[in-house]
């Protein structure tokens, strides 16, 4: 028997092992979308604009699914994991289809928008059993340690993909395939783990109105949540741009490509890489909204240093303050929750959570390049930065005393 505070350490072991080798999956399939769906997309097919934004904006439809997909699943009788399982499992076939069409745009745009977007639905399941399973006091350090694994993958796998296809650039079909493997290989992990169906309260169910409902009841959760919506808006709004400020001629710096690869890649993915175990430990040891306050603090620190100044080194100082912040931000992202909600509604308010988060990822890169086209660097610098000050006001004025966390 288990208890929600103390899952028996078997359970923990096993539920920590598949997550880690799941966690090399997902680094394997987070390449799909931060670099070769587009990059196949324009060397092969000469894609339009349509094309690829339809592709970046794949987690964002799989994002606003996910309050969907949660009564969807509560109306049967899987379990958390083995739901998730089976997105992955439809995420799978979406990259074979892309696969097979691999010579076709459209059937390569269905399967990858299909394969990237499918299985980010599953993500409100996932918080779910990981609360059910990994104790409240290292819930933190166990994620932190997965988070850890899945973005050295990324980082091994994009660099072994690439050299891979600058050998040969019809080697992509293999690419693919390996997409899919890595997909089909995260629903046996999903599959593997023990948790329970999600259950209702009665009176209150699953579905949208009943997520939305209990949303504006919880009068923090629903702060945190429009905190998250300014803030998302001011960061991802400013991270839309961080190429296009380094590379256009409008913006007077036109940094090379290797300069540019450093760093709005490297730099901020190693940073993030080394804080990942940091916030992890931070997580289960603080108040969680001290936490949200120290990562708002820590992106507006670095949309300043990178848009305000045009000097290289605070330019650097900025893009590492980026992949810190965006270490302690996934964090929360994904485990905030689990502080909040009791055990049975966990997934309903990850799903509420996703959702916003969805609608935010489609909108915020439209807002970046509108106000550069009408204003200026400085503008949009201010812009995001405002709003971030805005988000971290609103947490600040936040209080969980006499209230119970969910532990």
């Amino acid at each position: 028997m288990r208890s929600d505070r103390h899952p028996e350490l078997p359970l923990v072991q096993r539920t920590f092992a598949a997550e880690s080798f799941r966690a090399v999956c997902a680094g394997i399939l987070e390449t799909a979308l931060a670099t070769f769906a587009v990059f196949i997309a324009v060397t092969v097919f000469e894609s339009g604009p349509v094309v690829k934004s339809i592709l970046l904006a794949s987690p964002a439809i799989g994002l606003l699914g996910s309050l969907v997909a949660v009564p969807m699943v509560a109306r049967t009788r899987l379990s958390a994991s083995q739901a998730s399982a089976l997105f992955s499992l439809t995420s799978a076939a979406g990259f074979a289809v892309a696969a097979i069409g691999y010579a076709d745009e459209r059937l390569f745009l269905t399967g990858m928008t299909l394969g990237i977007g499918i299985i980010t639905m599953g993500m409100p399941l996932q918080t779910h059993y990981l609360r059910r399973n990994y104790p409240g006091k290292r819930r933190g350090r166990l994620f932190s340690i997965t988070i850890f694994i899945r973005a050295a993958t990324t980082m091994i796998a994009s660099w072994g993909f690439g050299d891979y296809l600058d050998r040969n650039l019809e080697n992509y079909q293999v690419l693919l395939w390996a997409f899919v493997v890595a997909a089909l290989l995260t629903a046996v992990c999903q599959w593997l783990i023990p948790s329970d169906p999600l259950r209702s309260e009665p009176q209150k169910g699953h579905g949208l109105f009943a997520a939305l409902r209990m949303a504006w009841d919880d009068r923090v959760f629903f702060w945190l949540l429009v905190s998250s919506m300014i803030l998302g808006i001011g960061v991802l709004s400013a991270m839309a741009l961080r190429v296009d400020y380094l590379v256009n001629p409008e913006h007077g710096l036109q940094f090379d490509v290797k300069t540019v690869s450093l760093i709005t890649g490297v730099i901020p993915s190693v940073v993030r890489l080394g804080s990942t175990f940091f916030w992890g430990w931070l997580f289960d040891r603080i108040n969680f909204l001290k936490l949200r306050i120290a990562v708002n603090v820590v992106f507006l620190i670095s949309i300043l240093l990178y848009y305000i100044f045009p000097e290289k080194s605070l330019i650097i100082i900025g893009s590492a303050l980026f992949g810190l912040g965006r270490g302690g931000g996934e964090i929360f992202f994904n485990l905030f929750v689990t502080k909040l909600a009791k055990p049975e509604r966990v997934a309903d308010y990850m799903s509420v959570h996703t959702f916003l988060a969805g609608v935010r990822t489609l909108l915020t890169p439209f807002f970046g390049f509108f106000i550069v086209q009408w204003a200026s660097i400085p503008v949009l610098a201010s812009f995001s930065a405002t709003l971030v000050i805005v988000a971290l006001v609103i947490v600040k004025n936040l209080s969980i005393e006499g209230r119970k966390e969910s532990e």
